[in-house]
Formats: structure tokens, C-alpha cells, sequence
């Protein structure tokens, strides 16, 4: 079998991507029509199950002219605040474990200790140390997510390969001109995952801190919704917080892609 015609076997990109998208609004329509058939099964009270057209025309409605659209620029701001925190955090204390075992060894402990600790459970401490506030929310916000920032940027610093270290060396570059030359362009494909994976994170905790404390943002939006018994202004939120969560997420990873389009991860076969 000749080149060509293993060539015209490929599956075109746009061809893959066009059948991707297929896929995807297949399962949406799938999603959406469960969604009626239990709402005309009657398996769920009507009033507090609305139509998804009820409660994507109310979504629309709340984010172009309502509070839904403040509540989404107050949870966004947190999550911006709170992600910068941590990945400036975890970026740091990533590549200072990587390069100093010795003082990855001294801090193992405090931190397998720490990481395991749920955000949600630091509400009551955060509430009485820092007071309700966009401080109290930020600091939560960056403690959950500095993890996948901080141990996938140790990650990457750790596989750099000790030759290109060694030429570093040999060149007498400065330990900080390795570290920004060497280390980092090595170890950035790992810390955008985790920056990637924080994010989602970062905008969990918004929402829940939220949800729990009654600051501003998607989560008091959605608390006070519930309360007033208003349905559709609910499953609003719920949709909103979803869309936002998968445009964050894909503009996060169309920006990887294009950023660090020569490592491996990411070159185009």
C-alpha cells in the first residue's frame, strides 16, 4: 500500500471534530429529553421541575437584565482573585520542592497533612479569622485549588532532564537563568493542567463558599432562589454555573493548546 493511500485513509481534523460536536448535542438531546420525559411521567412535581425552555429563556432573561448577571460577576471576580493566588503559590512552592528535595522532604509532612483538609471544613475558621468578605472567599478559593497547581508544577520540574541541567551548568548560567531558561519552559506543560484543573476547582469553591456564607456571587443567587421557592430562577443558576464552568474550561484549554503547541503533549499529529 503506497503513502498516498495511507494518507487519504486519515481521518480528517475536520471531519473528527465535526463528529465530536455531532456527539456531544446527540447527548444533549438525550439529556434534554429525559429531562421532559420525567417532567410528563410526572416523577417530579412540575413546579419545581420547569420545562428547559422555561428555564433557559429564564436563564437568558436574569443574565442579560437581573441580579444573575451581578451574581456571576461577583463569583468570577473571587475566582480570578483566588486562582492568581494560587497558581503565583503553587508555581513557586512547586518548582522550590523539585529542585530542593531536601526541602520537600522537611515539608512532606505538614503538607499530606494539609491537602486532605476540605475547603468547605475551613468556612467556620475562615469566617471567625477573616470575617465575611471577598478576603474570606479569595483565601478559601486559593487554598483549594493551589494543590493541582503546586504538586503538577513539581511534577514537571522533576522530569526535566538532568542533561539539560548539566548544560546549563556547563554554559555557567546562573541558577535563576536555569531555572527561567531550563526549568520552567520544561515544566509549563504540567503547570497549564494544573492551572487548568485548579480553575475548575477555584469556581466550585466560589459557588459553595457562597452558597454557605451569603456572599455575593452564583451561590447566594442560588440560595435565595430556593428559598423563594422560585423553580426556574434555580435551575437558572444551576445551568449558568455549568456553562461557565465548560466555556472557562475550554478557553483554558484552547489557550494551552495554542500557547504550548510544541510539547508533546500538545503537537499536532
Amino acid at each position: 500500500m503506497s503513502i498516498n493511500t495511507l494518507m487519504s485513509l486519515r481521518p480528517l481534523p475536520t471531519r473528527t471534530a465535526t463528529v465530536r460536536a455531532g456527539k456531544g448535542l446527540a447527548g444533549i438531546a438525550v439529556a434534554i429529553g429525559l429531562w421532559e420525559a420525567i417532567r410528563a411521567a410526572g416523577l417530579v412535581d412540575r413546579r419545581d421541575l420547569p420545562s428547559m425552555q422555561t428555564v433557559v429563556t429564564t436563564a437568558v432573561t436574569e443574565l442579560i437584565d437581573g441580579p444573575l448577571a451581578q451574581a456571576v460577576t461577583a463569583s468570577l471576580r473571587a475566582w480570578a482573585i483566588g486562582l492568581a493566588i494560587a497558581t503565583a503559590g503553587g508555581v513557586g512552592l512547586g518548582i522550590a520542592l523539585g529542585l530542593l528535595p531536601q526541602v520537600e522532604v522537611v515539608t512532606r509532612p505538614l503538607l499530606e497533612f494539609v491537602r486532605p483538609i476540605p475547603s468547605v471544613a475551613l468556612i467556620p475558621v475562615a469566617l471567625i479569622v477573616f470575617g465575611l468578605g471577598l478576603r474570606m472567599e479569595v483565601i478559601l478559593i486559593a487554598f483549594a485549588s493551589i494543590w493541582p497547581v503546586l504538586f503538577n508544577t513539581k511534577a514537571g520540574v522533576e522530569s526535566v532532564d538532568p542533561r539539560h541541567l548539566e548544560t546549563g551548568r556547563v554554559l555557567r548560567l546562573s541558577r535563576s537563568a536555569r531555572i527561567w531558561r531550563i526549568v520552567l519552559p520544561n515544566a509549563l506543560p504540567a503547570i497549564a493542567t494544573g492551572v487548568r484543573t485548579a480553575a475548575a476547582i477555584a469556581l466550585v469553591l466560589a459557588i459553595t463558599v457562597e452558597l454557605v456564607t451569603g456572599q455575593s456571587g452564583i451561590g447566594l443567587y442560588l440560595q435565595t432562589s430556593r428559598v423563594d421557592g422560585q423553580a426556574a430562577q434555580t435551575w437558572a443558576a444551576i445551568l449558568t454555573a455549568g456553562l461557565l464552568g465548560y466555556a472557562l474550561n475550554a478557553a483554558f484549554l484552547v489557550t494551552e493548546r495554542r500557547a504550548l503547541s510544541w510539547s508533546q503533549e500538545h503537537r499536532v499529529q
